[in-house]
């Protein structure tokens, strides 16, 4: 699971807002960072990225 912001690093606590659902094979987590009140979404189970065209 999530215990740290993705954003500014603080430990989620009691007051942070962290919810896990499952898409096909991945988990994604939706954060609320109460420090930096940055909302996303942590997907787990593989590395998501972007290329540019080249």
């Amino acid at each position: 699971m999530v215990n740290f912001c993705p954003s500014c690093g603080a430990r989620l606590g009691e007051a942070a807002f962290v919810q896990e659902y499952w898409v096909a094979q991945d988990r994604h987590v939706v954060c609320w960072c109460p420090e930096c009140s940055v909302m996303c979404t942590v997907v787990l189970g593989r590395i998501v990225g972007t290329e540019p065209e080249h």
